[in-house]
């Protein structure tokens, strides 16, 4: 998967916003993926993460969600929402790359180390996109989003948990309801995913 570079991407998003400020369609989904408490449950584990878009609809939005999108570039803007409020926005990600940062995030605060390259005798954490839906029906905002999560130690030991889930929000809200479902649905996907599981049963 070809990575974005958070810095420039974050950069890029911000000359976008000063460039259409007031404007009502912006070329950018906001995504806010609310984190977990730390826990630190999986201390001194390093594992390198990749994603993977399998989607056999690679469209996201249904046609009329389209139009409310319609200067959608493809880039997502991910704010990251700790359990105290503090907000923090990462960068402008591809899809691959926002479910990544997410899981990355997420796995720092079981005490996981991310690693940049996959390395002997650590495992490697695969996502892969199937499912990432917004439609916009009968004035309802429904979101659909489903992944499947394998963890490999090596070629004899992989174990894999698929992970759906959908939202719904009533249109009267306008697009800012669409962002907030697909935050709300895509925050609930990644935390469901249960990592200390999948740990603990590639080591055994």
């Amino acid at each position: 998967m070809q990575r974005v570079n958070a810095n420039l991407m974050t950069v890029v998003l911000a000359v976008v916003m000063i460039g259409n400020w007031g404007c009502a369609h912006s070329p950018y989904i906001d995504v806010g993926f609310r984190l977990p408490p730390a826990h630190d449950t999986l201390a001194g584990r390093t594992v390198f993460v990749e994603t993977h878009d399998r989607r056999s609809d690679a469209e996201i939005f249904n046609e009329p969600a389209r139009k409310q999108f319609s200067n959608f570039s493809g880039l997502f803007s991910l704010t990251l929402e700790e359990p105290d409020n503090r907000r923090t926005v990462l960068g402008a990600y591809e899809l691959p790359a926002l479910f990544e940062t997410a899981m990355v995030q997420r796995l720092q605060k079981l005490g996981v180390k991310p690693s940049e390259q996959p390395t002997a005798g650590n495992p490697t954490l695969q996502l892969t996109i199937d499912r990432f839906q917004v439609n916009l029906v009968d004035r309802k905002w429904m979101t659909e989003i489903s992944y499947e999560a394998s963890l490999t130690r090596d070629p004899q030991r992989v174990v894999r948990e698929r992970v759906t889930g959908s939202a719904q929000r009533t249109q009267i809200m306008g697009r800012s309801g669409a962002e907030k479902v697909i935050g709300e649905i895509f925050t609930e996907m990644i935390n469901r995913l249960d990592i200390e599981a999948l740990f603990h049963k590639v080591e055994q």
